[in-house]
């Protein structure tokens, strides 16, 4: 069966519909730009006398942001259709796995977007660095929305992507915080996607270029796509999405 971008456009309109009935991807989804607010207006004296304040809040935000809806929301979404049986269905309409996939990961990749470019403008940054900064976030959710596949996969109901789903969001989302307290954390967090997007963010913002000192962070973050992706191939033949 061919691969066919109809049907994945057919799939994400579904899933444009259908996204806001899930309350808690409502929740989700506007979880990191309420925090972030928060964040911006209680540190304002903060921010006032240092500027980078901004970016901590920011990489802060866009951590929450790539760990529940790229990651989070993407294993709901394909937990929710193992759920109700619902594959077997479109699968008989003539749609593969694959392109069931796409089209749940497209509204998912969609989302993640809007909402880190709403985090860069709540935070105030200036719009010179938004082209930058979209490419070096999109490298990192294409990451994480692999993994949140992963966990969709794996889990038989939406319930279970939350307690399959916590170990990622502590590893991805709350190591990089502890870096400082433990050596080992350090050694850990210097292997994460999201940590070496937050160095080429600080980098960037505090206006020093993204040269050859950051061909490791990039290099770090396209393993983790390679990783996540072959790391789906492997769960998706081991289980289906039907299982």
């Amino acid at each position: 069966m061919e691969f066919s971008i109809r049907r994945v456009n057919a799939l994400f309109k579904k899933e444009i519909k259908d996204f806001g009935k899930n309350v808690n991807v409502s929740i989700m989804c506007i979880l990191p730009i309420i925090i972030c607010f928060l964040y911006s207006k209680l540190m304002k004296k903060d921010i006032s006398t240092n500027p980078m304040v901004n970016v901590q809040i920011l990489t802060v935000c866009i951590g929450l942001n790539i760990s529940l809806i790229a990651t989070f929301i993407m294993g709901m979404l394909i937990a929710e259709e193992k759920e109700k049986n619902t594959l077997r269905t479109l699968m008989l309409s003539a749609v593969s796995p694959w392109e069931f996939l796409a089209g749940k990961a497209l509204i998912s990749f969609v989302v993640t977007e809007v909402v880190n470019v709403v985090l860069f403008f709540i935070v105030g940054m200036d719009i010179k660095y938004l082209g930058k900064y979209m490419i070096i976030t999109t490298l990192v959710v294409l990451s994480m929305l692999l993994i949140g596949a992963v966990i969709g996969i794996i889990s038989p109901n939406q319930m279970a992507t939350g307690v399959i789903g916590i170990p990622v969001m502590i590893i991805f989302y709350m190591l990089p915080m502890f870096t400082k307290l433990n050596d080992t954390i350090k050694i850990i967090v210097e292997y994460l996607p999201n940590h070496n997007m937050n160095i080429m963010l600080e980098k960037m913002f505090n206006g020093e270029v993204l040269g050859t000192a950051s061909v490791y962070s990039i290099a770090v973050i396209l393993i983790w796509i390679i990783i996540a992706g072959a790391l789906f191939m492997w769960t998706y033949n081991k289980r289906g999405l039907d299982k």
